[in-house]
Parts: C-alpha cells; sequence; structure tokens
C-alpha cells in the first residue's frame, strides 16, 4: 500500500521494480486502494521506486524475493517535488503476512555450505529430510506431513518434472551449483499447486547477471585416507578400493559478442557442469555362503549330521542333511506306527556317505560346476584351515561398486522490453551405474561378478527443457505462458544374459 504521512492512500502512484542483478524493469500503478502488486517475479534482489505528482520520488532498495514468496511492502511518500527523493534501506520483514504458505527455503550458498554426504553423488533434496519440518524418508520414497509415498510434486524452474511417477528426483539430477534457490513447500500452499498430496519441493536454477559470476566445487575420497576395518586387519587383508570424485563449475554472464551485441541489461546465460565418479570394490566381512570345492566332485558328506527322531516308511532312521537317489524310489507298505500303518508309501535310498557319483552329473551341471570351481570357490578358512560351510565368501560392501554421474544444464534469459521477458532452460543427466542389490555370489578377480553374478548395468538417463514468456498487458494484468518437456530412460540391462 502506498500512503501519505498522514496514513491516506495515494491511487496512481508509478512503481518500478528493478532487478538490481539483471538490470530488468517491471512497472505497475497503484489502483484507487491505493494498492499495488507486482507477481511473477524471478528470484533476486530488487529496488523499488515510486512517483507521484506533489510527492517527493521513493527509493526502497534491499528487497530480496525468493520463490513463492510473497513480499508486502507498504510506503509513505513525503509531501514534495518529484525532483527530490528519499531513500529507505530498512530490511523487508521476512516474516509473510499475506500469505498461509509453511515451507523451508536454502539459497545456492546455504546448499553449498551445508555438509551434504556427495556419495552417490549430490543431491539438492538432501537436506530437506534432516532440517524441513513434516519431511520423512528419502529421495525415492520421501513423506510430507504423513502424505503417502511419490504424492510431493517436484517442480525445476515452475514446471513439473514428473515422468513415470510423482516427484521423481531421478528424472531432475541438477547440480547444486545450478541452482539460485530450493524451497520444500509443505502446506498452505497456492492452488497453482492442486496437483500433489504432499508438498512441493521447487528448484530454481541459476540466471545471468551484469556481473559475471561463477563457482567451483570438488570432494574427494580415497582409501589412501580411511583406516583399513578390524575384519580386514584380523584377515590380513589391504585396505579395499573406496574412491569417490565429485567436481563441479558453473559460470554466468551477459551474452556478450565482440562488435556484434552486448546484453549488458538484456540477455544473460548461465551453464553449470558436475561429474561425478565412484569406484568401490571394498568388499565387506563373509557373508556368502557358497559350495565348497569337495560339492563340485558329488561329495556332500560334510552335510550329514546325526541321527533325527524321524523315521522312513521301512523304520529306517533319517540323517540330517541326507541326500536320496531318484533311482531307487519304491512302494512299499508303511511300518511306521499311527493311521498310515499298512497302507503304500513311497521311500527312497540315501546315497551312501552322502556322495552322489560323477557319472549321474547332467551335462548341464557339469558346465556350471565348471564355471563355478573357476571364478566361485570359497576364499575364507578358519583357524585349522579348514573352509567353513557357512559365510565362506566375501561380497562388495557397496551396492553400486560403480556409480557416475554427468549432469550439466544453461539457462538463458532476455529481457525484450518493460512488458516482455523470455526465459528458457535446459538440464541432462546421464547416470550409468552397476547395481548389485540382487546378491548372488561374486567373483573377486571380475570386476562385474562374473558370469554366474546377479549383477546389473542401469544407464539412467534423463532430462528436461523450460522456455517461458512474461507479458505484462497491464499494470494489473500479466499474462505467464510456461511450455515444459521431460524425459526419462531407465534401461536394465543384465550383463552375462548373452
Amino acid at each position: 500500500t502506498v500512503s501519505d504521512p498522514t496514513g491516506a492512500v495515494i491511487p496512481s502512484v508509478k512503481v518500478a521494480v528493478l532487478n538490481s542483478a539483471t538490470g530488468a524493469t517491471y512497472e505497475t500503478v497503484s489502483s484507487a486502494a491505493g494498492q499495488y502488486t507486482q507477481p511473477n517475479l524471478p528470484t533476486g534482489s530488487y529496488q523499488l521506486t515510486l512517483t507521484a505528482d506533489g510527492f517527493k520520488k521513493a527509493l526502497r532498495g534491499g528487497i530480496a524475493i525468493g520463490a513463492t514468496v510473497v513480499a508486502r511492502v507498504d510506503v509513505t511518500l513525503e509531501i514534495g517535488s518529484v525532483a527530490d527523493s528519499v531513500e529507505v534501506t530498512a530490511e523487508v520483514s521476512r516474516l509473510q503476512t499475506d500469505s498461509p504458505e509453511v515451507g523451508t527455503t536454502l539459497d545456492s550458498q546455504s546448499l553449498t555450505a551445508l555438509p551434504l554426504n556427495f556419495s552417490g553423488g549430490r543431491r539438492p533434496e538432501s537436506f530437506a529430510f534432516v532440517i524441513s519440518p513434516g519431511v520423512g524418508g528419502t529421495s525415492y520414497t520421501s513423506h510430507i506431513n504423513g502424505s503417502t509415498g511419490f504424492s510431493k510434486e517436484m517442480l525445476v524452474d515452475g514446471a513439473s518434472v514428473t515422468v513415470n511417477q510423482s516427484g521423481d528426483v531421478n528424472a531432475a539430477l541438477v547440480s547444486l551449483e545450478a541452482l539460485e534457490e530450493v524451497k520444500v513447500q509443505t502446506a498452505g500452499m497456492s492452488a497453482e499447486f492442486g496437483r500433489t498430496q504432499g508438498g512441493i519441493f521447487n528448484l530454481v536454477l541459476k540466471s545471468g547477471a551484469n556481473q559475471p559470476r561463477g563457482s567451483l566445487y570438488f570432494g574427494l575420497r580415497n582409501e589412501a585416507l580411511n583406516a583399513n576395518t578390524f575384519a580386514n586387519n584380523y584377515r590380513g587383508v589391504a585396505r579395499p578400493q573406496d574412491r569417490k570424485q565429485n567436481w563441479a563449475g558453473s559460470f554466468g554472464a551477459p551474452v556478450y559478442l565482440p562488435k556484434v551485441y552486448n546484453g549488458r541489461n538484456r540477455t544473460f546465460f548461465y551453464f553449470a557442469y558436475e561429474r561425478y565418479k565412484e569406484r568401490s570394490y571394498g568388499f565387506g566381512s563373509p557373508s556368502k555362503s557358497v559350495p565348497i570345492p569337495e560339492f563340485y566332485e558329488g561329495d556332500f558328506s560334510q552335510l550329514l549330521g546325526a541321527a533325527t527322531t524321524f523315521r522312513d516308511a521301512l523304520g529306517r532312521t533319517v540323517a540330517r542333511g541326507a541326500i536320496y537317489d531318484p533311482k531307487t524310489v519304491q512302494q512299499v507298505a508303511d511300518q511306521r506306527a499311527g493311521a498310515n500303518y499298512g497302507k503304500p508309501a513311497l521311500v527312497w535310498d540315501p546315497f551312501p556317505d552322502n556322495r552322489i557319483p560323477q557319472a549321474r552329473f547332467s551335462q548341464v551341471a557339469r558346465k556350471l560346476n565348471a564355471i563355478a570351481k573357476a571364478s566361485y570357490l570359497p576364499t575364507i578358512r578358519d583357524a585349522s584351515g579348514r573352509i567353513p560351510l557357512l559365510n565362506n565368501a566375501v561380497f562388495p560392501a557397496s551396492g553400486a561398486p560403480e556409480w557416475d554421474h554427468h549432469q550439466y544444464s544453461i539457462k538463458a534469459d532476455h529481457n525484450i522490453g518493460s512488458r516482455h521477458k523470455i526465459s528458457g532452460s535446459y538440464y541432462y543427466h546421464f547416470s550409468p551405474r552397476l547395481i548389485l542389490d540382487a546378491g548372488g555370489m561374486w567373483d573377486p578377480k571380475d570386476r562385474e561378478g562374473g558370469p554366474l553374478a546377479k549383477a546389473r548395468r542401469r544407464d539412467d538417463t534423463g532430462g528436461g527443457a523450460r522456455l517461458s514468456e512474461d507479458w505484462t498487458i497491464s499494470p494489473a494484468l500479466l499474462n505467464h505462458f510456461t511450455l515444459s518437456y521431460n524425459r526419462r530412460v531407465n534401461p536394465q540391462k543384465c550383463i552375462y544374459c548373452d
């Protein structure tokens, strides 16, 4: 609201809103009730200039506008000549009194300063699960104020990233260096966000400015800096490979073509690239049980245990772990006391000493045994030098020992004039990895686990593009247009299926 020193409202006051970084100007006029509004401003710092006949020009600077923020700035004009000016530098209250929205906001500087774990790649939404009230879960299945999974919405530059499931962050892996702000809206959202049950993760990409700016980031983890585990020290095993590298850079400025075009105050760009590489082939403590060498020769005598209290239909005791010969099946009269006494029953004879003759092995079994003996023999022995039946092999400690991210984005803004602004952005990520969540056996000599491993490759690819136009038709009428495109490809490839 604009008023005079007596508190009376002032109509028809010209209000110019200037973006301090880009020089973009937005103009409006106060109504008969002395009220003015300027919707849909890009994030940034702004300065207000208010002019009216019979009053001194008023300047109000340092107004920070973030994503979905409603900043109320009431101004009192002093009587005097418009040639005179009064500048007010008081900070605008951060408390939103004109919006019921509840949320958590982090700007780019706060995001990059947070001690976020970069394992698996830095994710801009990670902070929300730690410091945002009402937000829980993980990047994959988050819950906001008790909502169901996959019910939140994620926006990049104002447009949804949803492809195959709502709010899927993997469809919009954007570098932290490319983000101006991340806002998690958890309650009281505007009606424009009516497509979500839970909340909004709102990501705003950085724009260029008159002052060139950029950033650099590097993170490193290497086994040379690690202490060995107690289990490895006990087994005399060296520190496993544990390598993670993460580096990123960004730069933005006005578009400048020597002797052709100077985009200061008009045309800007901002580019960001991030690269993450993980190679963690270290093994955990022995937790896998694989067949011992004797099993491949048909010798299962170590499985043969003591006699149990059970008997077969001929009254013979049943030994724990006994293997029965399928070729010896016969039908006999049940000799056991009880309701089934004398009735027909089937019995088999156990292999002597639990040894299966190799001549009985099928050709398929022989081939599989040859592969297993070459790659999957147990690697663990107990104190006596004997191979135990259980926990006699190791498996990679990481569920994704190979994981890469290639992320880049670019954003461009152009001020056609005070009434027309256009903006466009494009982001892309390629994230190949080796996934071991299906378990199985593992050949320590093969980085992909060998032909009997259950490892698979997943080359997750995604990206999106946005194009928007803001046209101020009149001081009271704004047309905002956004066109967006999203794509995600998530193939699963079995490594040894051929």
